[in-house]
């Protein structure tokens, strides 16, 4: 099930949980989440665009669905790869991008730019 967030707030409050645990479970990834946060909250418009998380069982997981201008796309992380993936449309969905630590600022501006 997806949980909406309606509030500049209510994001925070998810990527500040995606940051501290991928302090603990995610190294690879912990200090692109707020680049790539900060990116893709630029191109947000909150009175027509969506941001969606997962939840089960009130738990809010580390799946996110943003759509954009009518487009809806997917950041979830891959446990294999120790990536953040994104996605068109779904979690099953062709994947854009793949984001980690070593992902450059350019990259994530690029990357989220075409969105």
């Amino acid at each position: 099930m997806a949980r909406k967030l309606t509030t500049k707030q209510q994001i925070d409050a998810f990527v500040a949980k995606l940051m501290s645990e991928a302090h603990h479970h995610g190294a690879n990834v912990e200090h692109v989440i707020q680049p790539l946060s900060r990116e893709v909250r630029l191109r947000l418009n909150l009175s027509i665009d969506k941001v969606e998380v997962y939840e089960r069982n009130g738990n809010i997981a580390r799946t996110c669905w943003v759509t954009l201008q009518g487009s809806r796309y997917v950041f979830s992380y891959n446990y294999q790869s120790e990536k953040i993936e994104l996605r068109d449309h779904s979690i099953q969905g062709a994947v854009r991008f793949a984001f980690d630590n070593a992902t450059s600022l350019t990259d994530i501006q690029k990357e989220v730019g075409r969105l």
